[in-house]
């Protein structure tokens, strides 16, 4: 798997590519691309556009009267521990 620093710029170039205006929010643990959605949105580009999504940990969409219709994608800045990897394993 990539380094989240390029999943993540992964994820904006390819939402750049099919039209969209990624914001890009740093937390704790985690980097957040946000995009609007515009109702226009062509459908032949949700396929690319859910491909892109699925390199994300977690994705999502909203639709509000106030805000508008959006999409966001997580990538952790550090993956979990894996099982099996001897961490907190007991002996």
């Amino acid at each position: 798997m990539p380094e989240p620093e390029a999943r993540t710029e992964g994820i904006r170039a390819g939402l750049a590519a099919v039209g969209l205006t990624p914001v890009i929010k740093q937390y704790r643990d985690h980097t957040r691309i946000e995009a609007a959605m515009p109702t226009t949105f062509p459908a032949d580009a949700w396929g690319e556009l859910l491909a892109l999504l699925a390199e994300a940990d977690w994705f999502g969409f909203a639709d509000s009267g106030v805000r508008g219709r959006s999409l966001w994608a997580a990538v952790r800045k550090h993956p979990p521990a894996s099982p099996g990897d001897g961490e907190g394993d007991d002996i």
